[in-house]
């Protein structure tokens, strides 16, 4: 009984390391292609960002008004102060997407307008195994929500 189970360990427990080790891989190539990704949306570099759409993405969306749209949220954000990841998470499945290597990231960010604001990212590699933006999305408090009542007291 010992000896069937030794060898059912010694078969799948191998399989189970490496698939951790690929997993904390892809989140780690995730991860730096996303901190280059908004690099570049925090710059200005905004053709570079539009570039780091998935073609998923492109498809509902054209350059010029991606780029106007980051540049008005980088106008409403201000420079970025400071950021640090708080969550990833890697999946090899996403409803409506199907079967890929995707990878969940969650930024809490500083920005010189916004006290703290929450970003979401979510990449997925594309068919030439690059990583690309499947989605940005973010959360924060509206200063001006609270200014204003601050002001009306």
């Amino acid at each position: 009984m010992i000896n069937k189970i030794s060898l059912l360990l010694f078969l799948f427990l191998p399989q189970l390391l490496f698939s951790q080790i690929f997993k904390e891989k892809y989140i780690t190539e995730a991860n730096e292609f996303c901190t280059n990704w908004l690099s570049n949306l925090n710059n200005k570099n905004y053709s570079e960002a539009y570039n780091g759409f998935h073609e998923k993405v492109k498809l509902n969306s054209d350059s010029l008004s991606s780029c106007n749209a980051f540049a008005q949220l980088m106008e409403e954000f201000g420079a970025l102060k400071s950021r640090k990841i708080d969550t990833t998470f890697f999946q090899s499945n996403i409803e409506e997407l199907g079967d890929g290597f995707y990878v969940f990231i969650k930024y809490s960010s500083y920005y010189k307008k916004i006290d703290l604001c929450e970003e979401y990212i979510i990449v997925g590699q594309n068919d030439q195994l690059k990583w690309k933006i499947l989605r940005y999305d973010f959360s924060h408090k509206n200063n001006e929500l609270n200014n204003d009542k601050e002001s009306s007291n």
